[in-house]
């Protein structure tokens, strides 16, 4: 797919009738949308995807034209995170599917894993870093970092695992019951991987596990780990790869993590490796319950650095918000803040690839950054292989037979924020939504004079209103539009008048400012 003309662009809002019909004439302001260029709101730390489960197309061009799209700045939407998976299921012979073995543990002859213990009394586990699932991340980090300086100013790497470690030999995890009962709670030993809660005895062998990944990371796959996540899902039974967590479960298992870590070589914390946790399934979450045992640990607490959590419940909320809401239980924690993935379909999310379900993402993110103050956001997979054209709701894009790439309109939506809004800049005090039938939201680098304003009009009619910029004045204005007919198109340089700009949008669009304040 096609992306042109360069990375940072608009960010204020100039004479933008030209945007509907290149003049700066035809109908009047419904009212004024105020920024406060000075007032600066949470720190976002970026954009991103995952890539669990998936391999690049086998076409080279096209292998090479999707991580364009989504990792260039120039060529793409300028995404900067990686979610990968942690490839921890195993199937031994004589189990369901043994051929889904990642083989990331190394096994003895008797199915034991190999390990050596150290004089402190910690574990080395043996790894098998070409495992397939890891080989595809190296590969694609590769690429990534191929792009050089038109790619991310720094690629953030989060690991996520599904599954603790687990076989009907070593049977790390236990039954779990009266836990989510959608499914039978006991565990299918010839499908070790799917549910169970790891024994509370193998919690010092698995945060030695998890250090030795931690550790081997960047000299496996040639970029560094920034984050490490406990575990997919903790919540949520289904029948594919997962396990159960509650909140003390999650707590102890932190508290030892504290010690074991160090005691490896890891260093946390800012200057080292981030702690994520919970990665909840949605937004319905109970914090007493998830959250707050880890956090009113003193050990636990001081080694986590991201909270997450997955927006699942949005495609089911009818109202304009998609799912966020305000949590000032989270915020007064001081961690970060992430929604780590969201896709799918539900009665509230339009089906398709087009613009409806376009603009639904795009409030979403507008709703995550404004109401539930996030520092990041993640969609579901990046890409897919496969031969739907037409929907493939977990993916930004989907390849057909290896070679054909094809993007959704989401891909352009969620580029409206990301290609502008870089890893550093700040949210700042602005009106947000809805306002005269748009929703709004300012973007500031602190370190510069950069400033970016999304602008979303949801509307079948065009949209006209004026932007007050608090009496700052813009040596430069850009402009960049999603729609039915567009994908990221450059408007090129805009018109100011001081400090109001008149705007007009067109029906179902989503436009972004950029430019620099004087």
């Amino acid at each position: 797919m096609k992306q042109t003309n360069k990375l940072f662009i608009l960010t204020v809002f100039p004479l933008l009738y030209l945007f509907s019909c290149g003049t700066s004439s035809g109908g009047d302001p419904e009212g004024t949308i105020k920024i406060n260029y000075n007032e600066n709101r949470q720190e976002i730390d970026g954009f991103g995807g995952s890539n669990a489960w998936t391999g690049l197309p086998r076409y080279l061009e096209a292998a090479e034209e999707v991580v364009k799209l989504l990792y260039s700045k120039t060529e793409g939407i300028g995404l900067t995170i990686l979610r990968n998976r942690i490839p921890f299921r195993e199937r031994l012979q004589g189990d369901d599917s043994p051929g889904v073995n990642d083989g990331f543990l190394v096994l003895k002859s008797d199915n034991t894993y190999d390990y050596t213990v150290n004089p402190d009394g910690t574990k080395t586990f043996k790894l098998n870093w070409g495992s397939w699932d890891l080989a595809n991340t190296k590969n694609l980090i590769g690429k990534i970092l191929e792009l050089g300086s038109d790619g991310p100013e720094e690629l953030i790497i989060m690991s996520t695992p599904w599954t603790p470690p687990n076989n009907r030999v070593t049977q790390w995890k236990e039954n779990v019951a009266g836990v989510n009962v959608r499914l039978n709670s006991a565990i299918n030993w010839s499908k070790p991987d799917v549910w169970g809660r790891l024994k509370t005895d193998k919690y010092q062998d698995y945060a030695d596990l998890l250090a030795d990944y931690a550790l081997n990371f960047e000299s496996k796959m040639g970029a560094p780990l920034s984050i490490l996540s406990i575990q997919n899902e903790p919540n949520y039974k289904v029948d594919y790869e997962s396990a159960y967590w509650s909140g003390t479960n999650m707590r102890d298992f932190l508290n030892i993590a504290s010690q074991r870590f160090p005691e490896k070589g890891v260093v946390l914390g800012k200057e080292g490796l981030g702690i994520m946790m919970p990665e909840y399934e949605n937004f319905d979450i109970n914090y007493n319950e998830m959250i707050k045992p880890s956090i009113d640990s003193p050990a636990a607490n001081s080694i986590i650095t991201h909270i997450a959590l997955h927006q699942y419940n949005g495609a089911y909320d009818s109202s304009d918000r998609a799912g966020s809401k305000a949590f000032p239980e989270i915020l007064a924690t001081r961690k970060r803040f992430w929604q780590t993935e969201v896709s799918g379909s539900g009665p509230q999310l339009p089906v398709g690839p087009g613009i409806d379900n376009a603009l639904y993402y795009a409030r979403m993110i507008h709703f995550d950054f404004t109401l539930t103050e996030m520092n990041a956001y993640l969609f579901w997979w990046l890409w897919n292989q496969g031969n739907d054209e037409t929907n493939f709701p977990g993916s930004l894009i989907t390849v057909v037979d290896g070679e054909t790439v094809i993007a959704a309109k989401r891909l352009y939506a969620l580029g409206q924020y990301s290609r502008f809004i870089r890893p550093g800049w700040v949210r700042i005090e602005s009106d947000t939504s809805p306002k005269f039938g748009v929703y709004s939201s300012a973007y500031r680098n602190p370190k510069t004079d950069e400033i970016a304003i999304v602008l979303i009009n949801d509307r079948t009619a065009a949209n006209a209103f004026s932007v007050d910029l608090g009496g700052e004045e813009f040596s430069e204005v850009s402009a960049w539009r999603t729609s039915a007919t567009e994908d990221l198109k450059s408007l090129g340089k805009q018109k100011t008048a001081k400090g109001i700009i008149n705007v007009k949008l067109p029906a179902k669009s989503i436009t972004t400012l950029y430019g620099k304040v004087k």
